[in-house]
């Protein structure tokens, strides 16, 4: 069970123009984005990082999907809402699975390996080894380097909301009807 109900949007116009603006880009409010309605100032700060992650980095899709899921691999919430994102950008199911399974699949491009090692090793507190950086940059602009660590930043706090407030899983007409909308 959920540890904290959401607010009621009808009683705070700020926290309405937040959701408003949260169902435009992302089609719904999800379960983990109403677990931060109480503060909803900090939840539309926060819903904007996460629209720029998701839709502005200069990362590819596939790369960013699989980098997103090494750190959602332990996180139920987390991994069924990116696992249609990760297909849907060309990751293949059998990636998919040794990467659940904590494995990363040999047929992960140099690149995509070096962004999964990096996003994981950074969900460590950013202990990130030197020669994990170091592959890192022979693969990654600066840019897309800082967009990488925003990125996992980002499904890190998710993460921890997740943990810390219990954050339930959408109902499955919920979840359908986002995936009919994503095609």
């Amino acid at each position: 069970m959920s540890r904290m109900n959401p607010a009621d949007a009808s009683q705070d116009a700020v926290l309405q123009q937040t959701y408003d603006r949260i169902t435009r880009t992302r089609g719904y409010v999800s379960n983990i984005l109403a677990s931060l309605s109480h503060a909803p100032v900090g939840l539309e700060r926060f819903a904007t990082l996460g629209e720029y992650v998701r839709y502005e980095v200069k990362v590819p899709g596939r790369t960013r999907e699989l980098a997103i899921l090494g750190i959602a691999r332990g996180i139920e919430y987390g991994w069924v809402h990116h696992y249609p994102h990760a297909l849907k950008a060309g990751v293949t199911e059998e990636e998919l699975r040794q990467l659940k399974a904590g494995k990363l699949a040999p047929t992960l491009s140099a690149a995509e390996q070096a962004a999964v090692r990096y996003a994981q090793e950074f969900a460590s507190l950013g202990n990130v080894a030197d020669g994990t950086f170091a592959a890192l940059k022979e693969q990654f602009s600066d840019r897309q380097i800082t967009d990488l660590t925003l990125i996992a930043a980002y499904f890190v706090a998710l993460g921890s909301i997740m943990n810390a407030f219990r954050v339930e899983l959408e109902p499955e007409s919920t979840l359908a009807k986002r995936k009919e909308r994503e095609g």
